[in-house]
């Protein structure tokens, strides 16, 4: 049997990538620094996965997985070299660190390294100059929703939907397409997650909170919120087939995603959603980036104008960095937002005439 280790023992790697490796035919071995997580998983050797959707839910049973100590050198550095597959979710700021120890260790073995995380080119950006030849990068569009746990058991609650996309330019192919897991254009795919998928995350957060809702699923039970759903969405698609110039039909894929913000089992409050705003409303990100491409084309850019003046007229002690962002941007003015946040000085007149000041 082919042997892949995953760093990160946490909810994602538990309830979502062991149960594809496995899929795949490799043995899961799991590395975590929670020594008591890791002590548990060898202890019991098995776990349950409950999927959600809007119809049912189903249970798996994820049996056979080990653990190792991620301070254990000898064991970790013997079940590195043996590795067909070595992966991640740990976080993005920790994978440069698990990278560099990798390419460390010595092995004939053609090895692939997937970064399974919410991050751009998490695999090849992570890497340092100096990794071994037979060591192949392969970047990951990685999507899964995983709600508030309620218990410290192994067992995992996700959401039914998941999807694994990865870097068709890759000579590799680790894991078979399925359901769930795909070779495809990295660019587009990663786009289409950032905008449609977080950007319209972003979205229901501020309009869930400036109407007074402490869930995501709370928007869809008015017919304004689900209006205001369905017009962001639609703009963001738009936005996309603008920035990708293949027109691909994407009415499932909107179906798809919003149908998994309406379901209440995920618990997903507007609050943690619509964290650190100075970083998820800056330049190229999920909310700029696609409206730039709607106001250069002259596109609907209404329910961005609705994002804008709510964030612009309240302020929302509750959410973290709120405050701060209020008072290093927001504070400024619109016009000032557009030009030195945003740094358009050569689209001012159309965001000014769009958005207002």
């Amino acid at each position: 049997m082919k042997k892949a280790v995953h760093f990160g023992a946490g909810n994602i790697g538990r309830g979502f990538i062991a149960p594809v490796l496995q899929e795949n035919e490799y043995e899961v071995t799991f590395v975590d620094i929670n020594n008591e997580l890791i002590q548990q998983i060898n202890n019991l050797n098995q776990y349950k996965i409950t999927s959600l959707s809007l119809e049912n839910s189903t249970n798996k049973i994820v049996e056979n997985v080990y653990g190792i100590d991620l301070n254990d050198n000898s064991k970790l550095k013997e079940k590195i070299s043996e590795a067909d597959l070595i992966t991640t979710s740990v976080g993005p700021k920790f994978v440069s660190d698990i990278f560099t120890n990798i390419s460390k260790i010595n092995t004939d073995k053609k090895q692939v390294f997937i970064a399974f995380e919410n991050m751009y080119r998490a695999s090849t950006n992570n890497s340092n100059k100096r990794y071994r030849d037979q060591l192949i990068l392969i970047d990951a569009v990685v999507d899964k929703i995983v709600p508030p746990q309620k218990t410290i058991s192994l067992d995992v609650v996700v959401e039914e939907y998941g999807s694994i996309i990865l870097d068709e330019e890759v000579n590799s192919k680790p894991l078979n397409e399925s359901d769930i897991v795909s070779y495809r254009n990295y660019e587009n795919e990663f786009y289409k997650k950032l905008w449609l998928l977080n950007g319209l995350h972003l979205k229901l957060a501020y309009f869930g909170l400036s109407k007074n809702l402490s869930f995501i699923h709370e928007v869809f039970s008015s017919e304004l919120g689900r209006y205001f759903a369905s017009q962001s969405i639609d703009s963001l698609a738009t936005a996309y087939n603008l920035y990708s110039k293949n027109n691909e039909n994407l009415e499932k894929f909107k179906e798809i995603i919003l149908s998994r913000f309406s379901l209440p089992e995920l618990h997903d409050k507007v609050a943690r959603v619509a964290r650190n705003p100075e970083i998820k409303f800056s330049i190229n990100e999920r909310f700029e980036k696609p409206l730039s491409y709607l106001i250069s084309e002259n596109k609907d850019i209404e329910t961005f104008k609705t994002i804008l003046n709510i964030i612009f007229e309240n302020n929302f002690e509750e959410v973290e960095g709120f405050s701060e962002f209020k008072s290093n941007q927001l504070s400024k003015g619109k016009s000032s937002f557009y030009t030195e946040f945003w740094n358009i000085d050569s689209y001012s007149k159309k965001y000014i005439d769009g958005l207002g000041i």
